[in-house]
């Protein structure tokens, strides 16, 4: 009996069970799932903007970074909030872009700093922009955007096709460059330095205080080469300044700060500022010889060795967050603030800030061509060799021929080919690798880069370099052709140096096409930038030119010391007689079985040099002649022989 009324009281709990998954199967409840508590960020790509055609609805386009502390704040609180999660995910289509990995998308809709809130037509023009936006005040935007875009549609879009009517008129009139260029140009950069000089609290422009490495070069370079010691004084005071922005726990510097005195600020750690910073400072103690801009030099390059460097396989990771994120038993997050001032111990006891490990082609080419300036200069081995395994990753890795460099490697495979920024600073690392070793291996990679650089993205009507491949497929505003100015700036100067070592004229002609088209536009310019291109172009660098078999270490010694000498702008030839032509441009080195150095410019040539140590007198007695005769370079033709060697 009680067997029985067992059996029939389970038989009763398996028919409720399965009357149970009946009704379940016939009236699913609303699914509680991670994915609708979440916004369902999409990528950049066909399938989010076929989306948003196909659903007729707008894209609220997140444009964000991994080292952004109102980034991550906006996620934890706005991104968070669960009436927001609804509304972007049942009535927008939301798409996050990683601004390091698209520098191209960030051209065209940053709006002033990071993260930056763009809420877009479903073609991808701009409606809405903001930064960050609490709760309550991105709702509001989102409902006002959506009810305007309803109630104006035809209107909107009317509008739309006629701006890119207007562009697409203006790229087929583009006007072929006119500006002319002129030695006066320098001196009215330098002047403009003057004025925009803080003279308080050093730097070039008032608060927020961001590093201006280009205004920095070019004050030592003003300095060096006319005894102008007001430039050296703005120069060293800006980096003495802006010490306030170095780390001195691990080294390092910070991105930018908000006043005007270098203080409060902002914590992340880029590669690109570790990068021009380590330039400033070599250049600093190079000119002064003071232990401090020594020390610095050093602890930054500590920094990024210990947290920034694939010390494996080469390369050199992207940035560093200012926050500690994640923390077990504590808040959500530490800000940068409260984290960097502690010490070393309270720091590694809390943890460490986020490295973003993307490694990106431009920010490794500037920070690979510093480690080769760094080794020129202090004899740093392990810097020189870091940067050549870095080259030969990059190069093996994401060089295919006729697409350029791609900017990242995501999943295995090289991705966004053909980029501006990172075909010039990478040919410009190549380029002081051939300087820095000698093999011309490195040179012709830099000139196999430029073609495609030339061939990909010249505007051979308008004039300057386009900053990406133009392609019929753009979304959006990649459709929007954009010149980078800062960026043709520096490759007038790339091709300018390969001029000056192949002596192909092409290569001067380039330069030149970019230099009228950057002075002949009308608005802001990047005039540090730009005063560095027109100087590299007018003034001929000069040369320390080594012959001898690169095997001995008599030649190896004159070299070095050929490298360490600090002379702005110098380009130094290593040429081994048995191998390489002894001719440069209209000068023929005697072929010798001792090793010489010479120091040249397109004017003269100094006798020979045996011993290392004589250098910097040669050098001073070349550049006494040269300043006693020094006009504008206008008609180059290579090196003539003054003092025949």
């Amino acid at each position: 009996m009680t067997s029985f009324r067992a059996y029939r009281l389970r038989v009763h709990h398996v028919i409720r069970w399965l009357l149970c998954v009946w009704i379940l199967v016939l009236f699913p409840p609303p699914v509680l799932s991670i994915a609708s508590s979440t916004i369902q960020w999409l990528e950049w790509g066909s399938q989010a903007f076929d989306r948003a055609e196909a659903e007729d609805k707008l894209i609220l386009l997140d444009l964000t970074a991994v080292w952004c502390h109102a980034c991550h704040v906006m996620d934890e609180t706005t991104y968070a909030d669960p009436l927001v999660v609804r509304v972007l995910n049942s009535e927008f289509i939301p798409v996050r872009v990683e601004t390091d990995q698209r520098p191209d998308i960030e051209a065209r809709y940053r709006h002033g700093g990071w993260p930056t809130t763009s809420i877009l037509l479903p073609s991808g023009e701009i409606l809405f922009q903001a930064n960050a936006l609490p709760p309550e005040a991105m709702i509001e935007a989102l409902r006002t955007s959506a009810a305007f875009y309803r109630e104006n549609k035809r209107d909107v879009i009317q509008r739309a096709a006629k701006v890119w009517e207007k562009v697409e008129g203006a790229r087929r009139s583009r006007m072929p460059p006119r500006g002319i260029i002129h030695p006066a140009m320098e001196t009215q950069i330098l002047n403009a330095m003057k004025v925009q000089y803080d003279h308080v609290h050093g730097g070039f422009r008032d608060a927020p205080k961001f590093f201006e490495p280009e205004a920095i070069h070019l004050a030592f370079a003003h300095h060096f080469w006319h005894h102008d010691s007001e430039f050296e004084q703005m120069a060293l005071f800006t980096l003495d300044q802006q010490l306030k922005l170095y780390d001195p726990i691990w080294g390092g510097f910070f991105r930018y700060a908000e006043e005007a005195d270098w203080s409060k600020p902002h914590y992340e750690k880029m590669l690109l500022n570790q990068a021009s910073n380590l330039l400033n400072y070599l250049e600093a103690y190079q000119l002064t010889q003071q232990r401090k801009y020594r020390e610095v030099v050093e602890g930054t390059m500590q920094y990024v060795m210990r947290f920034l460097a694939d010390q494996e396989h080469g390369g050199f990771y992207a940035s560093q967050s200012a926050d500690v994120q994640n923390v077990v038993g504590s808040s959500p997050s530490i800000s940068g603030d409260a984290f960097f001032a502690l010490n070393e111990a309270e720091r590694l006891a809390i943890g460490i800030p986020y490295v973003d490990r993307t490694i990106f082609t431009d920010w490794n080419g500037l920070m690979a061509a510093t480690y080769l300036k760094i080794a020129q200069a202090m004899g740093h081995s392990q810097a020189r060799e870091f940067a050549l395994k870095t080259l030969r990753r990059l190069y093996k890795e994401r060089y295919q021929p006729g697409r350029g460099l791609a900017h990242l490697v995501q999943k295995g495979h090289p991705r966004e080919f053909g980029l501006l920024a990172d075909q010039v600073f990478f040919a410009g690392a190549l380029i002081e690798a051939f300087v820095t070793t000698g093999v011309f291996r490195y040179l012709e990679q830099a000139e196999v880069v430029m073609a495609d650089a030339v061939h990909l993205l010249e505007d051979t009507q308008g004039g300057g370099f386009f900053d990406r491949v133009s392609r019929r497929s753009a979304l959006g505003l990649l459709k929007f052709p954009h010149k980078d100015l800062e960026v043709n700036a520096a490759l007038s100067i790339v091709f300018s140096d390969l001029f000056y070592l192949t002596g192909k004229p092409l290569y001067r002609e380039k330069a030149q096409n970019i230099l009228q088209f950057l002075v002949g536009r009308t608005g802001p310019m990047p005039i540090a930038q730009i005063g560095r291109a027109i100087n590299r172009f007018l003034q001929y660098p000069v040369h320390l030119v080594v012959i001898g078999e690169k095997s001995k270490v008599e030649a190896q010694s004159l070299f070095f010391h050929s490298l360490a000498l600090y002379v702005p702008g110098k380009i130094v030839r290593f040429l081994d007689p048995r191998v390489d032509s002894l001719s440069i441009g209209e000068v023929t080195f005697p072929k010798v079985s001792d090793p010489f150095a010479y120091v040249c410019t397109e004017r003269l040539c100094s006798s020979p040099i045996a011993r290392a140590d004589e250098l910097p007198d040669r050098f001073q007695e070349v550049f006494t002649a040269l300043t006693e005769v020094q006009k504008p370079f206008s008609t180059r033709k290579g090196m003539s022989a003054l003092n025949t060697p």
